[in-house]
């Protein structure tokens, strides 16, 4: 039995061999989505309809020509327009035949949508500020110590000439991390309008991850401004401590000297209970935690 045994598995194989074969000799209807993309043969021109970003198409066709189909990378639904009118109806199915894909032995059945209504209009550039768009989780203890940055911070970009007229600012594509502890860079695209190009076509997004901490500053004197020269201010106290929250790195850094804190004599005269709350500027990337004491007395006088 052992010695039939290697002839018993090659027939086997042999015969789901021809049986796959002779399976794929068959039609097939597959339905497939691809990628709508469509150009304009003038270079000076572009669309500024909304068009959708994929075409779905019932094939027909054996099922050896749909295997080489499906393992085929980046196919798309391709035409080149003409620049004739302004505003036309596009037939998707008039340009089967530009897409080298769908040859002769595919049969189209249906196009999903069958038609378009493009309008056309003057292909401009211009420069927009970049807004990076991020899903991020940290690690317990740590955060970002500043704001995500982005180079570069602004992109050309190119298309019709009304859509772009309101645009100044375009996003990111999402990025996505967790469990976060350590500073980052990475690329990501630029996701804009179909019909739209950008030059790059992606970005580097930067992320300063610290580890988030608390720190108490004592006796950081408080000024008053816009005093009268026939005036005279005394605070009590004259001085105030803060805690403040940031990254590590940062927080080791500042000093009291860093502290703007500062009352108002206007705020002063306003005033109706006997003290008032001093406007607090920190330094960048500090958040202001809480004032002790949060309310100051003062005494005005005349010289």
């Amino acid at each position: 039995m052992k010695k039939k045994l290697p002839i018993i598995i090659a027939s086997f194989l042999f015969a789901v061999i021809i049986w796959i074969s002779v399976l794929l000799g068959n039609s097939f209807i597959y339905k497939i989505e691809v990628p709508l993309k469509i150009s304009v043969a003038d270079e000076d021109i572009a669309i500024k309809s909304d068009l959708p970003p994929v075409v779905v198409l019932n094939i027909n066709a054996q099922g050896w020509k749909l295997l080489s189909i499906l393992f085929t990378k980046d196919i798309s639904f391709r035409c080149v327009l003409p620049t004739k009118e302004n505003v036309f109806k596009y037939q998707l199915a008039n340009y089967i035949s530009e897409n080298q894909w769908l040859s002769s032995e595919v049969k189209v059945e249906d196009i999903v949508p069958a038609s378009l209504q493009i309008e056309l209009d003057k292909k401009i550039s211009k420069r927009v500020k970049v807004h990076p768009v991020a899903d991020l989780g940290f690690k317990k203890g740590f955060g970002l110590a500043r704001q995500l940055n982005v180079f570069p911070d602004s992109i050309t970009i190119l298309g019709a000439r009304s859509l772009l007229s309101r645009m100044n600012v375009v996003d990111t594509k999402s990025l996505f991390a967790e469990k976060i502890s350590n500073p980052f860079i990475e690329q990501v695209g630029i996701n804009i309008t179909p019909g739209i190009e950008s030059s790059p076509s992606s970005v580097k997004i930067y992320g300063d991850v610290q580890k988030i901490v608390d720190r108490e500053m004592e006796y950081i004197p408080i000024e008053v401004t816009n005093v009268p020269k026939d005036k005279t201010i005394l605070l009590l106290p004259d001085k105030i401590s803060l805690s403040v929250r940031g990254g590590i790195n940062f927080l080791g850094r500042i000093s009291r000297t860093d502290f703007k804190v500062s009352i108002d004599y206007r705020d002063i005269i306003s005033d109706t209970l006997g003290s008032v709350s001093p406007m607090v500027i920190p330094p960048k990337y500090v958040k202001l935690i809480y004032l002790d004491p949060e309310r100051i007395k003062y005494i005005i006088k005349k010289h």
